[in-house]
Protein backbone atom coordinates (compact mmCIF):
# COMPACT_ATOMS: atom_id res chain seq x y z
CA UNK A 1 0.00 0.00 0.00
CA UNK A 2 1.35 3.40 -0.95
CA UNK A 3 0.84 5.87 1.91
CA UNK A 4 1.34 9.31 0.46
CA UNK A 5 -0.09 11.76 2.99
CA UNK A 6 -1.52 10.45 6.27
CA UNK A 7 -3.70 12.86 8.21
CA UNK A 8 -5.57 12.41 11.47
CA UNK A 9 -8.79 13.76 12.90
CA UNK A 10 -9.90 13.37 16.51
CA UNK A 11 -13.67 13.36 16.89
CA UNK A 12 -14.86 13.57 20.48
CA UNK A 13 -18.30 12.45 21.51
CA UNK A 14 -20.48 14.66 23.70
CA UNK A 15 -18.47 17.82 23.02
CA UNK A 16 -19.61 21.04 21.41
CA UNK A 17 -17.85 21.32 18.09
CA UNK A 18 -16.62 17.74 18.29
CA UNK A 19 -12.95 18.59 17.66
CA UNK A 20 -11.64 19.25 21.17
CA UNK A 21 -8.92 16.81 22.26
CA UNK A 22 -9.64 14.46 25.15
CA UNK A 23 -6.89 16.11 27.18
CA UNK A 24 -9.10 19.17 27.67
CA UNK A 25 -11.87 17.16 29.35
CA UNK A 26 -12.20 16.98 33.11
CA UNK A 27 -10.50 13.78 34.29
CA UNK A 28 -13.71 12.44 35.85
CA UNK A 29 -15.91 13.21 32.82
CA UNK A 30 -16.59 9.98 30.90
CA UNK A 31 -15.85 10.53 27.21
CA UNK A 32 -15.23 8.63 24.01
CA UNK A 33 -13.61 9.79 20.78
CA UNK A 34 -12.85 8.39 17.35
CA UNK A 35 -9.41 8.93 15.87
CA UNK A 36 -9.54 8.54 12.08
CA UNK A 37 -6.34 8.43 10.06
CA UNK A 38 -6.76 9.11 6.36
CA UNK A 39 -4.27 7.05 4.34
CA UNK A 40 -4.03 8.67 0.90
CA UNK A 41 -3.29 6.28 -1.92
CA UNK A 42 -3.13 6.48 -5.68
CA UNK A 43 -6.01 4.01 -5.85
CA UNK A 44 -9.61 5.17 -6.30
CA UNK A 45 -10.53 3.74 -2.90
CA UNK A 46 -10.14 5.69 0.34
CA UNK A 47 -8.34 3.79 3.12
CA UNK A 48 -9.06 4.86 6.71
CA UNK A 49 -7.62 3.58 9.99
CA UNK A 50 -9.94 4.08 12.99
CA UNK A 51 -9.48 3.64 16.72
CA UNK A 52 -11.29 4.65 19.90
CA UNK A 53 -9.96 6.82 22.72
CA UNK A 54 -11.78 6.67 26.05
CA UNK A 55 -11.42 8.61 29.30
CA UNK A 56 -13.13 8.35 32.67
CA UNK A 57 -14.90 5.04 31.97
CA UNK A 58 -15.09 2.12 34.41
CA UNK A 59 -13.57 -1.17 33.18
CA UNK A 60 -14.48 -3.43 31.55
CA UNK A 61 -15.27 -1.39 28.45
CA UNK A 62 -17.06 -2.83 25.40
CA UNK A 63 -17.03 -1.31 21.92
CA UNK A 64 -19.50 -1.47 19.05
CA UNK A 65 -18.61 0.13 15.71
CA UNK A 66 -20.90 0.61 12.73
CA UNK A 67 -18.32 1.39 10.05
CA UNK A 68 -20.77 2.86 7.54
CA UNK A 69 -19.60 0.47 4.81
CA UNK A 70 -21.79 -2.46 5.87
CA UNK A 71 -19.26 -3.76 8.40
CA UNK A 72 -19.25 -3.80 12.21
CA UNK A 73 -16.45 -4.27 14.74
CA UNK A 74 -16.21 -4.84 18.51
CA UNK A 75 -12.66 -3.88 19.48
CA UNK A 76 -11.10 -0.46 20.25
CA UNK A 77 -8.96 -0.53 17.08
CA UNK A 78 -10.51 -1.27 13.68
CA UNK A 79 -8.59 -2.89 10.80
CA UNK A 80 -7.99 -0.47 7.90
CA UNK A 81 -11.25 0.09 6.03
CA UNK A 82 -11.83 0.81 2.36
CA UNK A 83 -14.46 3.32 1.27
CA UNK A 84 -15.59 3.76 -2.33
CA UNK A 85 -16.62 7.22 -3.60
CA UNK A 86 -19.40 8.64 -1.38
CA UNK A 87 -20.22 9.65 2.19
CA UNK A 88 -20.09 7.20 5.09
CA UNK A 89 -21.12 7.78 8.72
CA UNK A 90 -19.00 5.83 11.21
CA UNK A 91 -20.70 5.35 14.58
CA UNK A 92 -19.12 4.14 17.84
CA UNK A 93 -20.96 3.18 21.03
CA UNK A 94 -18.92 2.36 24.14
CA UNK A 95 -20.38 0.80 27.30
CA UNK A 96 -18.42 0.72 30.53
CA UNK A 97 -18.62 -1.53 33.60
CA UNK A 98 -21.00 0.91 35.32
CA UNK A 99 -23.47 0.62 32.42
CA UNK A 100 -22.77 4.09 31.05
CA UNK A 101 -22.96 4.39 27.26
CA UNK A 102 -21.02 7.04 25.37
CA UNK A 103 -21.20 7.60 21.61
CA UNK A 104 -19.10 9.29 18.95
CA UNK A 105 -19.30 9.58 15.17
CA UNK A 106 -17.30 10.74 12.19
CA UNK A 107 -18.37 11.31 8.58
CA UNK A 108 -16.04 10.03 5.89
CA UNK A 109 -16.36 11.57 2.44
CA UNK A 110 -14.41 9.56 -0.13
CA UNK A 111 -13.47 11.30 -3.36
CA UNK A 112 -12.54 9.65 -6.64
CA UNK A 113 -8.75 9.95 -6.22
CA UNK A 114 -8.51 8.07 -2.92
CA UNK A 115 -7.99 11.06 -0.62
CA UNK A 116 -11.31 12.12 0.85
CA UNK A 117 -12.29 14.50 3.61
CA UNK A 118 -13.22 13.61 7.21
CA UNK A 119 -15.72 15.88 8.96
Amino acid sequence: MNRIAPTSVLMAGCLAGGLSPLATLAEDAPAVAIVAENLCTDRPVKIVALYAKVAGLTPPVSYHWNLGNGKEWNEPEVPEQEYEVGRYDVLLAVKDGAGRIRKASVAIEAESHGCGVMK
